[in-house]
């Protein structure tokens, strides 16, 4: 079989608007490969032995008959004195092996490197006129939250301390939030009010997953009420008028001690007046009795208009969800009197009495997009035998005529996609009273079409080259087509890329405008803008136009490229992967490869900008290839299923073959192989490494779920009994058993080299986790073995302080540590032939 890596999307790379990138490789990094000897330490000497792990407060427990050994217990306590003093040992043995490579201040710079660009989020229009988005210049800790009334004038531009008084204009946005003086504090979401008055920040701490909410005044830019606790993956508040907001709590929230660091417990919806005090806050829908077991993702405001004054009709909706499954049941209310006229206790009235549903069964997630003037309520869902999801709407009529507890009638406006492609259920936006933007996923890349909100009819799609959709242009649409789009690209103007992924889109229904952000794996994202003409009353038709909002800058330079195969997994089944590289490294012989995947939860992994990606590629000078496995949702519900519970080596097994795949193509070979993944991720590469060590040479297991024994015993683990399968369960725990990468590290197997990483403020997957998988390798394969020419494996750990589990919460100089770290473990360890 040929491979056919053509970088099919090379044009794309030369016009995106982002900064400019280094393709400058390392000066001495050809030395390392080309010398396999100094590979292991950079000429750093390697200690004798690793050290001892505790031996102390191992236990061993029957479980349905089988006889389980957990000698590493204590290190599920983060805050024992054995587990501290195994940590600093840790990292006393790792920090020197990375800090003092020879090669570590540059590749730190080249890290940087890619950060230092000026980044932008998509715009977010607000009632007042403001337009709000983050800025960094590419050199700051966090990013700025920024505004500005003028748009085109000031996106782009760097931003001002203060608005400027007096003659001439403000050169750049004014700064509205900065928390670059805030030390470890991430702004994890944010919501306006209906007027655009006020603004709620959701804000975490050394990127715990506990938030604090805090409430400020948009014109003088001051808190005005006191900070709020025990919310946990609260995605933003709910306005509900601009009297107050409902949240997401924990029930026994301690409002004078707060709660401890990775304790858990029932969670509730909670509606907070502005300047009371957080303990008179009402629960107006707690996960107990008739909602045990249930939780929200976030509730949402249903109507034309929403503002408290507006005098319209509105509703208030709940996601209700069971587990991480993305199936949901969305119940919702009516709000009497509108936005304006209720309090906690009303609406809490009204969801334990008067609530009807949506959809029920738990068959899909749907999900609120918006209201037409007709009094039409539009929601993108996947529930109901339509799994790969379409447009749905009640109308306000129908709310009348369903009694309370039953099931509003729906009507379908957009259906399904003739192709079987998946709607992205986040990316369905309204726009302009008239037009609904879809970015459907296309082997796991965003394809963008149009259809009227009001007719349900397709009006047209804005696919890259090479990547057209199936639907046909109306002839009243203008949108660019791909030879367009190349030669306008030529002109400075845009170009969507073929493997691209649309993220973030940002759009008013009494707006004709929206913005949306275009990622890649190749370049930096950028946004772009568009705009609905044209009136569909008339039988005059809907035009779209697409434009960048302002002009980049700088020329980028083009470095990397990125194709798309599809290899045979071990049934047959079909399986996406993307491979990426220097657009002139010579494919006919094998290079160090970094293959990455995830296959969990039903989250594709879609195109994205990575710097440990860029470097590894740039850099290193070598491939890095992406598996879009099942389990994850790259073709939606029915990838998710096929490798769910304990049928989860359907994941790992598809991960492995993509291993065998870039090797059989003579694109890398086993010892140049490296794998990486997070959480989900962290967990696949570590069941990997146990199940085929032979095709691997490193692993990267970042806060991994390693102990599928116990991992519902700690923070909301419970809620993931549906996506691993059990412990408790007879049937499943035999499997689970067979499958832990904690409970399977056999002494008499060579294994590859791992770098284990966790963040002493992950209380999502806790670090016991990476902790006891990194004592049981070390304990069992001494590393006396790697230095006596035996072939094993080092096995090292880092864990990171004042960090979280997610990247976003981390600062820049975390994230660039963090890279480089594993940059200069794949010198340390990749071996070429």
């Amino acid at each position: 079989m040929t491979l056919d890596l053509t970088p099919k999307n090379i044009a794309d790379s030369k016009h995106l608007p982002v900064g400019t990138l280094s393709n400058e490789p390392i000066p001495s990094a050809a030395a390392f490969i080309a010398h396999p000897q100094e590979w292991r330490s950079g000429n750093i000497s390697l200690p004798d032995k690793y050290p001892d792990p505790p031996r102390i407060g191992g236990v061993v427990t029957e479980i349905f008959g089988e006889e389980v050994s957990d000698p590493w217990r204590i290190l599920e306590d983060l805050e024992s004195t054995e587990t501290q003093r195994f940590i600093a040992e840790q990292n006393a043995l790792s920090l020197p092996l990375l800090t003092g490579h020879a090669l570590r201040r540059p590749l730190e710079k080249a890290v940087e490197q890619c950060y230092s660009h000026e980044q932008m989020s998509v715009p977010q229009l607000q009632a007042d006129g403001w337009y709000y988005w983050s800025f960094n210049a590419g050199t700051s800790p966090r990013d700025i939250l920024v505004r500005s009334k003028d748009l085109v004038r000031d996106f782009g531009r760097a931003p001002i301390a203060e608005i400027q008084t007096g003659s001439g204009e403000p050169e750049g946005p004014e700064v509205f939030f900065d928390l670059n003086d805030q030390k470890e504090i991430s702004l994890y979401a944010h919501s306006f009010s209906p007027s655009g008055r006020l603004w709620c920040a959701i804000l975490q701490d050394s990127g715990s997953d506990w938030q604090t909410i805090r409430v400020y005044d948009t014109q003088s830019k001051k808190a005005i009420d006191t900070d709020l606790g025990g919310s946990k993956f609260t995605f933003g508040v709910t306005w509900v008028g601009e009297t107050g907001f409902i949240y997401k709590r924990i029930i026994d929230y301690d409002f004078v001690k707060g709660i401890p660091n990775f304790s858990d417990g029932k969670f509730g919806m909670y509606y907070h007046r502005i300047g009371e005090p957080q303990s008179s806050d009402i629960g107006v829908l707690q996960f107990t009795d008739k909602f045990d077991g249930r939780f929200v993702g976030k509730a949402k405001i249903v109507s034309v208009d929403a503002k408290a004054d507006s005098g319209k009709r509105a509703w208030l909706s709940f996601d209700l969800y069971r587990n991480t499954n993305p199936e949901t049941e969305l119940l919702i209310v009516e709000l009497p009197g509108g936005t304006g006229a209720v309090d906690g206790k009303i609406i809490q009235n009204l969801i334990y009495n008067d609530a009807k549903f949506v959809t029920t069964g738990f068959t899909g997630e749907t999900y609120y997009i918006g209201s037409l003037s007709s009094e039409q309520h539009l929601f993108v869902s996947t529930a109901d035998g339509h799994s790969t999801g379409r447009i749905v709407a009640f109308d306000t009529s129908d709310w009348d005529i369903t009694p309370p507890g039953g099931t509003l009638p729906l009507k379908e406006i957009v259906p399904v996609h003739k192709e079987g492609y998946q709607l992205n259920i986040l990316s369905a936006t309204f726009v302009g009273d008239r037009l609904i933007v879809l970015v459907y996923l296309k082997h796991a890349c965003a394809s963008v079409v149009f259809a009227d909100a009001r007719t349900g009819r397709l009006l047209g799609s804005a696919d890259a080259y090479g990547t057209r959709g199936d639907v046909e242009l109306d002839p009243d649409t203008r949108i660019p087509v791909p030879k367009e789009e190349l030669q306008l690209a030529r002109k400075g103007k845009v170009v969507i890329p073929e493997h691209g992924q649309i993220k973030t889109l940002s759009a008013r229904s009494d707006t004709d405008d929206f913005y949306f952000a275009v990622d890649t794996f190749v370049a930096p994202p950028y946004i772009l803008r568009g705009q609905v003409i044209g009136n569909a009353s008339g039988g005059v038709g809907l035009e779209v136009e697409i434009s960048s909002i302002n002009e980049p800058r700088t020329t980028p330079q083009e470095t990397l490229v990125c194709s798309q195969v599809f290899y045979e997994s071990h049934d047959g089944e079909k399986i996406p992967m993307f491979i990426c590289h220097a657009h002139d490294l010579d494919l006919t012989r094998p290079h160090p490869t970094l293959l990455h995947g995830y296959g969990g939860y039903c989250s594709p992994i879609l195109p994205h900008f990575d710097p440990f990606f860029a470097t590894f590629m740039r850099n290193l000078r070598g491939i890095v290839a992406i598996a879009g496995i099942r389990g994850g949702g790259e073709y939606g519900k029915r990838w998710h299923d096929a490798a769910i519970g304990t049928k989860r080596y359907v994941a790992w097994d598809d991960f492995a073959y993509a291993a065998t795949y870039l090797q059989a193509q003579g694109l890398t070979t086993p010892s140049m192989t490296a794998i990486y993944g997070s959480s989900n991720g962290g967990l696949l590469v570590s069941a990997c490494m146990n199940r085929h060590p032979e095709l691997y040479n490193t692993v990267f297991a970042d806060v991994a779920v390693t102990d599928l024994l116990r991992y519902h015993l700690f923070s909301h683990g419970a809620m993931w009994l549906a996506e691993f399968g059990s412990p408790d369960d007879p049937t499943d725990f035999p499997v689970l058993l067979k499958t832990s990468p904690l409970h399977n590290v056999a002494s008499n197997q060579t294994y590859p080299s791992v770098f284990i990483t966790t963040a002493d403020k992950d209380n999502r997957v806790i670090p016991g986790h990476g902790l006891k998988l990194l004592a049981e390798l070390q304990d069992k394969m001494p590393l006396s073995a790697s230095t006596q020419g035996q072939g094993q494996g080092l096995f090292l750990g880092r864990v990171y302080e004042n960090t979280g589990h997610e990247a976003g919460s981390k600062s820049l100089a975390k994230k660039v540590e963090e890279t480089t770290d594993r940059l200069i473990f794949a010198l340390m360890t990749l071996k070429p032939e």
